[in-house]
């Protein structure tokens, strides 16, 4: 028979099992994650896993942001862009000195953000159910004002060339 000591010892042991396990899936999502970045980065750039690695290590130390949450950001990208832009977002060549930029100054992220606007102007629009003129009209000027500033900021990170028109 296990005494109150005993049970609280026994309750104590497998709470410190519970938390270790958690920490370890934690470790294993986080690995995983950055193998993905790691991966992503050796496709796009011809380089090694280790290489890419390394890369991936050094756009860390430049934007001063924790390993895996740049990974995060570059499979996210990924996602958004395709893998090419996102590297391309994600990686700049550091100066001696340059300072790193903060998260949401990186290069690709307003690309992004405008993307998204017109993704939600262009659903505004299609799925809006309100036939009035008026209404409509609005709606396409919305899209066709997030179409104009996608462009812009594609322009502005160098992916899309400028109309020699404009």
């Amino acid at each position: 028979m296990v005494g109150d000591n005993g049970h609280d010892s026994l309750t104590a042991r497998i709470a410190s099992l519970e938390a270790e396990i958690v920490g370890l899936r934690k470790a294993v999502q986080t690995r995983t994650v950055i193998g993905q970045a790691t991966g992503l980065i050796s496709a796009v750039q011809g380089c090694t896993p280790q290489e890419g690695f390394q890369l991936l290590v050094r756009m860390s130390q430049h934007h001063n942001v924790k390993l895996h949450t740049i990974a995060l950001k570059l499979l996210d990208l990924s996602a958004e862009l395709g893998p090419r832009q996102a590297v391309r977002a994600v990686h700049t060549s550091p100066e001696p000195d340059d300072r790193p930029l903060p998260l949401a100054e990186w290069p690709g992220v307003e690309v992004v953000n405008a993307a998204r606007r017109l993704v939600a102007a262009y659903d505004a629009a299609q799925f809006s159910g309100d036939d009035r003129p008026e209404v409509r009209r609005q709606l396409a000027d919305q899209v066709e004002l997030a179409g104009r500033l996608l462009a812009e900021k594609l322009t502005e990170v160098g992916w899309l060339t400028p109309d020699p028109g404009e």
